[in-house]
């Protein structure tokens, strides 16, 4: 391989890991708490096994 290529490809792993660690300091929620508030939020209805039987 080039070391131009093996230059290129550096920069590229630094470029997502820095892209990686900003995305993470810009959410300043946890994943796992914003995971439990989206299934929170989620609207459920109990099933109706009545209708089901009727068909």
């Amino acid at each position: 391989m080039p070391a131009n290529a093996l230059k290129t490809e550096a920069e590229l792993r630094t470029a997502v890991i820095d892209r990686l660690i900003a995305a993470s300091l810009h959410d300043g929620k946890p994943a796992r708490e914003a995971t439990l508030e989206r299934w929170r939020s989620l609207s459920t209805r109990p099933a109706n096994i009545s209708d089901k039987n009727a068909a």
